[in-house]
């Protein structure tokens, strides 16, 4: 029966999935040792048995996995205030519209590049060591998690980044987020392909 105790538990594997390096979500199907016990003497339950209120199975899986993209450490009460439910929105607008976001993103890099004189393959050059150009916008929110993860998918320059970015703290972390969130990323390659021809490749 779902409830407090299944949101928990979802909600320590979504957690585990992007903090751990052994654990992952879909590998393990969600599934998670837990003793009912465990829960019941947690002062905090109280937050989890509220967000089974607010939340189907299905979308729990998505609040979590919204919210833990930004911020893997924020306690679960924070959860229950607007950002945690703003995170889920906006995370479910993108994933209901992935193709359309990924246009507007890739629109969004087409100007700030010509913005910049930027060649289309210097976007996502490192140079010196720095952070490319592409990581910027996604620092800056400029382009979201899910369109890097499509560009990484054709373009495959997260290696590349890892190997000649410099700086170890901020991408690191980006670069591990991106990895654990791939799987959760649902798109049409094919569209997606054609999307990205359309903005970037000259008529």
């Amino acid at each position: 029966m779902y409830g407090g105790f299944e949101v928990f538990k979802t909600y320590l594997a979504i957690k585990l999935h992007f903090t751990s390096e052994k654990y992952d979500y879909f590998k393990y199907e969600g599934k998670i040792n837990c003793k009912l016990d465990t829960f019941t003497k947690r002062n905090d339950r109280y937050f989890f048995h509220k967000l089974s209120k607010k939340y189907n199975q299905d979308e729990i899986v998505d609040f979590f996995v919204a919210n833990f993209i930004y911020d893997s450490k924020k306690w679960i009460g924070n959860l229950l205030r607007n950002d945690g439910n703003d995170n889920y929105i906006n995370y479910k607008k993108v994933k209901e519209s992935i193709s359309y976001t990924f246009r507007t993103d890739c629109n969004a890099m087409y100007n700030d590049f010509n913005g910049r004189h930027l060649r289309f393959d210097d976007g996502f050059n490192v140079f010196g060591g720095q952070h490319p150009r592409v990581l910027q916008l996604l620092i800056q929110k400029k382009i979201t998690f899910q369109t890097a993860i499509i560009l990484d998918y054709f373009l495959a320059f997260s290696k590349n980044w890892d190997k000649k970015i410099q700086e170890k703290v901020v991408w690191k972390d980006i670069s591990n987020r991106l990895k654990k969130f791939r799987s959760f990323v649902k798109f049409n390659s094919t569209e997606c392909k054609m999307i990205l021809k359309e903005v970037f490749v000259s008529e």
